[in-house]
This record gives C-alpha cells, sequence and structure tokens, in this order.
C-alpha cells in the first residue's frame, strides 16, 4: 500500500528512508560472520533491491557441518539466537535444495522458535501448500499464474512442464526443478571455499592470549592432519576470529615452500597476535588453508637437529617474512633472458615459485653439443657504470681502467663474451642509431652499433677481478664506451 494509506490505518507509524548500499553492505558483513559455521555462505542477491522487501537473506551451505553443532537443529537454533543477540530478528530453513530453503524461511507459519527443516524426501509435500511466490518468481509471472487461478506450488506440479514453460516462460519450470532437486543450483560463495578447514568454538568468549595461542597451536595440529592425509601441503593460511559483537578479525600468513609442519604454522600466528583486540572477547576460531599444493612424504632423518631438504631455511623465511612484511624478504628467480641484469628479478619468498626457465640442450646431451656457461660475478652491480678504459684494437680487452677514481691495471683477462639483445621482445631489439655529434675527439662519419656487449673478465695487479664489457663493436671513427657491470669474489 502507499505510504498515505498505511498512515490512514496507522497514524503512529514511524518511516524511514532505505538506504539499500548500506543494507547491501551490513549483509554482506552478516554473510562474512556466518562463516564461522560453514566456509561456504553467500548473501541472496536474487532482484538486487527487491531482496530487501521483506529483509534480506543469507545463503549457507552447510554439508557435513551440522554435526559439528550437535545436528541440523541444534545449528539453526544456534544461528537464530546469535543474531538475535546482535539485535536482528532473524528466521531459518533448512532443506536439501536452495530453492526449497527459501520457500520455507519465508512461508512457513512460525510458532515458538523461528526455524525450520524439511527432511529428506519431503520437500514435495512441504512446498505444496505454499503461494507460487515462494518459488522467486518476478511479480508479473507470480500476477500471471494467479490470475488463471494457480495460487499454490501444488498446483503447478501436475501440470506438464512443457505446457508451463509455453504458457509462462521457462523459468516457472526451472525453479520448480530447482526446488525438487531435479535441476542444480549452483551458490557461488561470498569468498573462495577450501576443503582444508579447521575450526574450534567456545561455550563462553575467551580474551587471555595464552587461551588463544594454544588454540591457533591445536587448529595448525587439525589442519596439518588433513593436509597430510590428502598429500598436500599449506602455502596461504587465513587465521579468523569471530567476536560476540558480529566482528571478524583475520590473521594472514604465507609460506615460502609447501607445509604442513603444525608447529611452524602455528608459529606464523603466534607472533601476530597481540594486534588482536579481544576486550569483548572470541566465541570462534577457524583455520583455512586458502592455497596448497603437493607435498610429497619426506624421510625423517635419526638426527633431527640436521636438516638436510632445505626446511630449516625455508621456515627461517617464512618466520621473518611474516614478522618484517613479505615485500621485504625476497628471493632471486631466473628470469628468461640473455640480458644480465634481466636475467633474475626479485620476488617475495612467499609468491608462488615461477618454473626455472628451460635450457636450450636436453640433459643427455653431450658435452660437446652443450654451449659454454661461463661464470658470473658474484656481485653484479645494479646498473653498469661506465668507465675510462684503455684497450687495443678491434676485440681486445681493456689494458688499464679508470672507476670510482682508482685505476686498475690489468694483468690477466679472459674472453670476449658477446651478448646481444633480444630482438623478439618489443622494446628491446636493436634500434636504430643516430650519427653522433661532431666534436673534437670523434671523426664525423662514424657510428657505434648499439645493443652488443662485449664481456671480459679481468684481473687487476692486486687480484681484484671484474666483469666488464664494451658498449658496440669497433669500426673507423668510432670510441665504444666501456663499463664495470659486476665484481667476482
Amino acid at each position: 500500500m502507499t505510504l498515505a494509506d498505511a498512515r490512514a490505518i496507522l497514524p503512529g507509524l514511524k518511516t524511514s528512508e532505505a538506504d539499500l548500499p548500506a543494507e547491501t553492505k551490513a549483509l554482506s558483513r552478516l554473510a562474512d560472520w556466518c562463516s564461522r559455521y560453514t566456509p561456504w555462505t553467500a548473501p541472496d542477491d536474487e532482484g538486487s533491491g527487491a531482496a530487501f522487501a521483506g529483509g534480506g537473506s543469507i545463503w549457507l551451505d552447510v554439508t557435513g557441518c551440522a554435526h559439528l553443532f550437535g545436528g541440523e537443529d541444534a545449528l539453526i537454533r544456534d544461528i537464530v539466537n546469535r543474531l538475535d543477540g546482535l539485535g536482528f530478528t532473524a528466521y531459518a530453513a533448512i532443506a536439501d535444495t536452495p530453492g526449497a530453503a527459501w520457500a520455507a524461511v519465508r512461508h512457513t507459519r512460525y510458532k515458538r522458535r523461528c526455524w525450520t527443516a524439511i527432511r529428506k524426501g519431503q520437500a514435495q509435500d512441504v512446498l505444496a501448500s505454499m503461494p507460487v511466490a515462494g518459488l522467486r518468481l518476478p511479480p508479473a509471472t507470480i500476477s500471471g499464474l494467479q490470475a488463471v487461478g494457480l495460487r499454490r506450488i501444488g498446483d503447478l506440479m501436475p501440470i506438464p512442464r512443457a505446457a508451463l514453460a509455453d504458457r509462462f516462460g521457462s523459468v516457472v519450470a526451472d525453479r520448480l526443478d530447482q526446488a525438487f532437486g531435479d535441476r542444480p543450483e549452483p551458490v557461488s560463495p561470498l569468498a573462495p571455499a577450501s576443503p582444508w578447514h579447521a575450526r574450534i568454538s567456545f561455550a563462553e568468549p575467551i580474551g587471555r592470549l595464552e587461551d588463544i595461542a594454544d588454540t591457533v597451536r591445536n587448529l595448525a595440529r587439525d589442519l596439518a592432519a588433513m593436509l597430510e592425509s590428502d598429500g598436500l601441503g599449506a602455502r596461504r593460511l587465513t587465521l579468523s576470529f569471530y567476536h560476540p559483537d558480529g566482528a571478524v578479525d583475520r590473521l594472514r600468513a604465507g609460506t615460502s615452500q609447501a607445509s604442513r609442519n603444525a608447529d611452524h604454522l602455528a608459529r606464523l600466528f603466534t607472533k601476530k597476535l597481540d594486534r588482536l583486540d579481544a576486550a569483548f572477547g572470541i566465541d570462534a576460531i577457524t583455520l583455512t588453508a586458502t592455497s596448497s599444493e603437493k607435498l610429497s612424504p619426506a624421510q625423517s632423518t635419526l638426527d633431527r637437529r640436521r636438516e638436510t631438504d632445505g626446511s630449516g631455511v625455508a621456515e627461517l623465511a617464512d618466520r621473518l617474512s611474516n614478522r618484517l612484511g613479505s615485500e621485504n624478504v625476497v628471493q632471486l628467480t631466473l628470469q628468461e633472458s640473455h640480458i644480465p641484469e634481466r636475467a633474475i628479478s626479485a620476488t617475495p619468498v612467499t609468491a608462488r615459485a615461477r618454473p626455472a626457465p628451460a635450457t636450450p640442450w636436453r640433459s643427455g646431451s653431450s658435452p660437446e653439443n652443450r654451449p659454454l656457461r661461463r661464470p658470473r660475478p658474484l656481485r653484479l652491480l645494479p646498473r653498469p657504470e661506465e668507465v675510462e678504459a684503455v684497450a687495443p684494437v678491434p676485440d681486445d680487452p681493456p689494458v688499464m681502467f679508470r672507476w670510482r677514481k682508482q685505476v686498475f691495471r690489468i694483468e690477466h683477462a679472459d674472453g670476449p663474451e658477446r651478448i646481444a639483445s633480444e630482438w623478439w621482445h618489443d622494446g628491446l631489439g636493436l634500434l636504430e642509431t643516430e650519427p653522433e655529434k661532431e666534436d673534437a675527439d670523434t671523426p664525423s662519419g662514424g657510428a657505434v652499433q648499439d645493443n652488443i656487449r662485449d664481456y671480459y673478465r679481468v684481473e687487476d695487479r692486486r687480484g681484484r677481478r671484474f666483469w666488464v664489457y664494451r658498449d658496440g663493436i669497433y669500426s673507423p671513427g668510432t670510441r665504444p664506451s666501456w663499463y664495470v657491470h659486476g665484481v667476482f669474489g
């Protein structure tokens, strides 16, 4: 009815403007809070704003979760009671299909309790007496069904699906099949659901840091057992804390390699618990492996103090990364590039490792068919630094060079190793060189060929070794530049 008619009936009626964006946000927060019961939760998005005509709805797929709360009745009772404590009037229904649950929760006559359950195989009998609006049909379709005397869901059951589709479109037949389980109706969760999920709920909220830390260790052991049974290891983990006031806090951690070491996984979070605000307590905690990888069983050594698989270094990197920040602890990974400064990149140790670039020869090929692997310096400068060098022409190494205000006289040299730019990549190919400006030291008509480097390993009289290169090749009237690119240990 219109607002004027409503006020005529009830003069003291109080009204307020609807704020659909705020209601949608609140519904999403409640759906997130409901993940304490199951990781598969989602707000009802049917009809967007129309979903709030009679209150918002939240889907919960509790398959395999009800036994953790004492059964289906105990589960929905706990949900309704907790929402009532948060200030919401809530009704709940549980059924085999989302369509049956949606119809039951909105069209059941509630008496003492605010929840109902449709047992397995009883959906047709229970829904038959409910109005056709319980099928989530468009208002125009509902009016059309009622105009021809089809007011109850039971009135639609004996009618052939083809006849319904011809008269009212396929939506009526589809909704009937979805409600009775003859047609699948997937529900997209609010967040990606993970099957590797451990939870603990408390009879009374806890707030002591020691109790929370003990709970995290227990959850880590439960999760590690799940991962071990499936031959997996965790790479990304999320620890969620559910507060009595409906708030949800989350801590996240990552590992540099797949791990199911319960003690190590727990330590990643126990150092962060001081950030947690538990003033009103915590009544449930969950630990989820949001990302995992295959992890084969490893034989442990008799002397557990010795690490043979590198897990000790990986766990140290994980602890440093989670304490200092994932972007502040990095590792060097190989890239598919011949250019030395592009051949490696620094990535966080907890990032998913990229496979190493494939070598251009097979592992079983003969040594004479393999390309020569020349040693690289231990320290590669961030950017090559130009030096003043004296070198015979055309392809000899320098006999001396000046770098950082010091003169280095070369005693031994090895090379050259020629590296050219990667012409097959956009922006990295050979560029047309422009003629250099004429000056007193450079005759006119000469140009240096860009993007060709001749590298030399040189050693001065004091035993210091450097990696230097000549930029371009000699040609009449040109003077190529020399650079230091690295220092050997």
